[in-house]
């Protein structure tokens, strides 16, 4: 028989090379804001691997802001985490994960430690997979062909007029649910603009509220009673991120769902949130769990506690790890820019890529 025996494919997996790029942006003059911070930007770092047949793998991670986050994260990378992966079999990625986190034990198992992680992972994985030819959704194996996604859009520095016209162009290119930024000062102002979004996209278009660390657990009880009468998806990060006795209240207290994950770093985190019943929906962040490997793990832990997973942030990475799970549940994203691979169907769905490694196509 013709074809590519096994020897000759995986005879050629060590990975040769590993390179850091920075990249730099200037603070944005009016830059999008939530309840705890404004995001200017700061700019990103990308991290390509390269294995012996010339198969290049790329990740990275971006900054909302940390004006020194680009150089520190490309250090801890280069002398951290490069000599890690460089010379290991790209297969071995899970077991390359693992010496990953031992190595960066001594400053702990958050911050730009674990961004340089998820960076070099996402590369790992999206270069396993081209060099086999197939979607890194083959090889976890894939249980969705499409993706439920929302439009995070409704930023807390719009002016009502401003909020009003990004969600109401979100629903116009398909999305059927946006989600908007609320922690204002007082309830009133809360409800007020869940109200003007709800005019503006119509009763039958999900809105989620988002207050983004800036509330007391109480406050979070109440202001969450007021959205739940309101019909909103979810209740958003509305406390700190580690206030776990915080969480669990808000879980007991609440009808409406109470989502959290975003600023919890590794499924070591999601498992204490799960075992003390304190997160309804898991959100984890690509850069913050950890990786492809990590997101995995957090997406079928979470599912064996019959919790929904709805990524933060979106893009193709996420999208191939929810191919994966039972318990995908919605898709972040924002406005989908023109001449953007990303595509919603009509029911407000975006197909699984179905390129190499994590390529659209």
């Amino acid at each position: 028989m013709g074809g590519v025996s096994d020897a000759e494919v995986f005879d050629t997996m060590k990975i040769t090379n590993l390179t850091i790029e920075t990249r730099k942006v200037d603070p944005k003059p009016n830059p999008q804001a939530d309840a705890l911070q404004e995001l200017p930007g700061s700019g990103s770092v990308t991290v390509r691997v390269e294995v012996e047949d010339g198969t290049v793998g790329e990740g990275g991670a971006s900054f909302g802001r940390i004006a020194g986050g680009p150089d520190a994260l490309a250090a801890v990378i280069e002398h951290e985490l490069k000599p890690i992966a460089v010379g290991s079999d790209v297969r071995y990625v899970a077991g390359i994960h693992r010496a990953m986190l031992v190595e960066t034990e001594y400053h702990g198992s958050a911050g730009l430690g674990m961004f340089g992680i998820a960076a070099v992972d996402t590369a790992l994985w999206d270069c396993l997979g081209k060099s086999l030819g197939v979607p890194c959704w083959q090889l976890w194996g894939r249980m969705n062909d499409r993706i439920r996604a929302y439009a995070m859009v409704g930023w807390l520095n719009f002016d009502d007029g401003e909020v009003q016209e990004v969600c109401a162009r979100a629903v116009g290119q398909g999305f059927k649910a946006v989600k908007i930024k609320v922690g204002y000062e007082t309830l009133k102002q809360d409800i007020a603009r869940v109200e003007m979004v709800r005019k503006a996209v119509g009763d039958d278009v999900g809105i989620m509220v988002d207050a983004n660390q800036s509330l007391t657990a109480a406050e979070a009880v109440r202001r969450g009673r007021a959205f739940e009468a309101m019909g909103c998806v979810w209740w958003e990060e509305p406390i700190a991120a580690d206030d776990i006795d915080g969480y669990a209240e808000l879980t007991r207290s609440l009808d409406i769902p109470v989502a959290t994950g975003e600023n919890l770093y590794t499924a070591a985190d999601f498992a204490r949130f799960l075992k003390r019943e304190a997160v309804d929906i898991v959100q984890p962040d690509l850069r913050r769990g950890g990786g492809p490997t990590a997101l995995l793990q957090v997406g079928r832990m979470a599912e064996a506690f019959r919790r929904p997973y709805a990524s933060h942030g979106g893009g193709p990475v996420q999208l191939n790890v929810m191919a994966c799970l039972g318990n995908a549940m919605y898709l972040e994203t924002g406005m989908i820019p023109e001449g953007s691979p990303m595509r919603l169907d009509g029911d407000g769905f975006v197909n699984v890529p179905e390129g190499t490694g994590f390529s659209w196509e």
